[in-house]
């Protein structure tokens, strides 16, 4: 099972698989969502929403592969905050943020995460964040 992120979503929308060109690959995607194999945390949908774009109303339209944060992801996300305040960022214009919930969500139910995240900068490797909380 597979907990996507919004950037695995914008980039495949926009710039690497988009639907007109790659059909088959949506088409699979809506496959693994109605099998219930591919989730996302409600804040994926939310950060979706800022586009305003086709994208988030495909995404809308498959409400179903949103999940609500259920205590002990709250509990997760919170530790990760906690451990990692620079993992937060410094500014969003409306409060949303949904990586510590796409880890959270992966870990209590031992999910994959499909992210299109990609480290930054000289010599940048994986966050310690994100290598600690894979295992």
């Amino acid at each position: 099972m597979y907990c996507i992120d919004t950037s695995a979503l914008l980039h495949a929308w926009r710039r690497d698989y988009p639907p007109d060109i790659f059909g088959s690959l949506w088409d699979m995607l809506n496959r693994l969502i109605e099998s219930r194999k591919l989730i996302a945390p409600d804040e994926v949908l939310f950060e979706l929403e800022r586009g305003g774009d086709d994208l988030y109303h495909w995404a809308k339209e498959r409400d179903s592969v949103f999940v609500e944060p259920d205590e002990e992801v709250q509990q997760i996300v919170k530790q990760i905050v906690d451990t990692y305040p620079n993992f937060v960022p410094q500014e969003s214009s409306d409060g949303i943020w949904a990586d510590p919930y796409i880890i959270a969500l992966a870990k209590v139910r031992g999910l994959i995460v499909v992210t299109g995240e990609k480290a930054v900068g000289p010599g940048a490797k994986n966050s310690e964040c994100m290598s600690r909380s894979a295992g």
